[in-house]
């Protein structure tokens, strides 16, 4: 982003430049507030503070937002397996969440990113491990 700064349509006052900040935050996908991370750059008037999201700057903070995103599942993933190993065996929990064995020790160790469907499944189970695996469990052997 080598463009020269313009004038602000906005305010009419100050000049549109790239910013990088930290403590920005934007919505993406299921997360409502996700930080952007403070090396994209975003076209902001440097008097009124408003954005002009060009295509450029829309792409490269996509991809930031995105692999934000994608680490920030991993966390609550491995966080909620972990607050889950307390209380069920690891394969148990593949076993009734439908997934391949090994997929769980996959996720921990980074080597795959999980959806954003089976975070909420994970985070709702932890919530309650006790109450709700049985209720899985209930759930699948009332078939």
């Amino acid at each position: 982003m080598t463009r020269k700064a313009r004038r602000c349509h906005e305010c009419g006052i100050g000049k549109v430049k790239p910013l990088r900040v930290k403590g920005r935050y934007a919505r993406y996908k299921t997360m409502p507030r996700l930080e952007i991370p403070k090396n994209v750059a975003i076209p902001t008037c440097d008097n009124c503070g408003a954005e002009w999201m060009d295509e450029e700057a829309a792409q490269a903070l996509d991809k930031a937002l995105d692999k934000a995103f994608r680490a920030e599942l991993r966390s609550r993933a491995e966080k909620a397996i972990e607050a889950l190993s307390k209380h069920v065996s690891q394969r148990r929990l593949e076993k009734l969440l439908g997934l391949s064995q090994g997929y769980l020790s996959k996720l921990r160790s980074g080597d795959r990113d999980p959806s954003a469907e089976l975070v909420s499944q994970l985070a709702m189970l932890s919530k309650d491990p006790r109450r709700r695996i049985h209720e899985l469990e209930a759930f699948w052997d009332d078939g």
